[in-house]
């Protein structure tokens, strides 16, 4: 009844650019982010679909540098079926533009560590370099204001309007998103009842595909995400419970 291909499916759509976008907190940057935090989330394979897994995404920051992590596992069935073990891992520095990323990692159980280190060194000489253990596989230009896939998620707490596309810099690939805000809109999930500001971005080749919805009351963080690269690689997060101190 149950197959691995979904399971397989976590890692493929998470190696792929899955930005979160939207509207600074207030507009207080850094002083409105609580110095650490975590939302737990439900994990499904489609709207509705098979329960994968439980994910966790965390944060600490003392003001000057931050470290953000997602960590996902598989539960249940599906875990007897095929164990998986996955975390990403963004650090960097926070700027009055924003966050800076210098390194994002991901983990996964039974494969090389891949990372992307950012090297900014000026406007037009900047680069991140994507590896697999020690080997460079890639490497692309960056602008000011370019994020890692996961270092996104917070950049919506320090800019009051994100450029109309940006890079966004995973273990894999790069790619431009171009953002599109929608309607703001009363969302219900395990965790509760939020008024939230809903969010998409879309690479011009189908790769790329996000929405979002963001706590407007709970300092823009995700409560609702969906992500995949087509509509047969789809992973729906839904908050479960939500911890800031």
């Amino acid at each position: 009844m149950f197959r691995t291909v979904p399971v397989v499916c976590i890692s493929i759509i998470l190696s792929g650019m899955l930005p979160a976008i939207g509207q600074a907190d207030d507009g207080k940057g850094a002083s409105s982010w609580p110095k650490k935090g975590a939302v737990d989330y439900r994990v499904t394979y489609g709207e509705g679909g098979l329960v994968l897994g439980k994910g966790r995404y965390s944060w600490t920051h003392d003001g000057a540098k931050y470290q953000m992590r997602l960590a996902l596992e598989t539960t249940g069935m599906v875990a007897v079926l095929h164990k998986l073990d996955y975390v990403q891992l963004s650090q960097g520095v926070i700027e009055k533009t924003g966050l800076r990323p210098s390194r994002f990692n991901v983990d996964q159980r039974g494969r090389a560590p891949e990372t992307a280190l950012f090297n900014w060194n000026g406007e037009s000489e900047s680069r991140v370099s994507i590896r697999r253990g020690e080997k460079e596989r890639r490497n692309f230009e960056l602008t000011p204001g370019d994020q890692d896939m996961l270092s996104i998620w917070r950049q919506i707490g320090h800019v009051n309007k994100l450029p109309d596309s940006l890079l966004v810099v995973g273990n894999k690939n790069a790619r431009h998103a171009r953002i599109k805000s929608l309607e703001n809109v009363t969302l219900k999930v395990p965790a509760g009842s939020f008024s939230t500001r809903r969010l998409s971005a879309r690479s011009d080749d189908g790769k790329l595909k996000i929405d979002f919805w963001l706590a407007n009351t709970h300092h823009m963080v995700p409560v609702r995400v969906i992500l995949g690269g087509n509509k047969s690689e789809t992973l729906v997060f839904e908050a479960t419970a939500i911890q800031i101190p």
